[in-house]
């Protein structure tokens, strides 16, 4: 997939994400309860941090960010701020609609913050 177009160092390699989509339920007397997110698909891509001026940029629109998920391609599915991708016991929200580097296709760019405590 990334054959050639990059080189990876260790620690960057291709890492699998599940997305969760925060959601509300009701229940059978029509109460209605939030639940931790349904998961609506998995994506494959290379996580990073962000740049020190990508983390002042992004703090100055008020959405801080700490980190950037890279995946090659669109994903097959709706990717929306508010969206969990969880990597292992990590979860990273995503803070802003997904940029589609020079609008081709090519390329896929979650800017993300990192959460532990929800």
């Amino acid at each position: 997939m990334f054959t050639g177009a990059i080189n990876l160092v260790p620690g960057q390699e291709l890492r699998q994400f599940d997305v969760y989509r925060s959601g509300e339920h009701r229940t059978d007397s029509g109460r209605i309860i939030a639940n931790g997110g349904d998961r609506i698909g998995s994506i494959r891509a290379v996580l990073a941090a962000a740049k020190p001026e990508e983390t002042q940029r992004w703090r100055q629109l008020e959405h801080p960010v700490s980190h950037k998920i890279i995946q090659q391609g669109v994903p097959p599915f709706e990717i929306r701020p508010g969206d969990s991708l969880v990597q292992g016991n990590m979860r990273y929200i995503v803070q802003a609609a997904p940029y589609n580097v020079g609008g081709i296709g090519h390329w896929t760019i979650y800017y993300c913050n990192e959460r532990s405590d929800v």
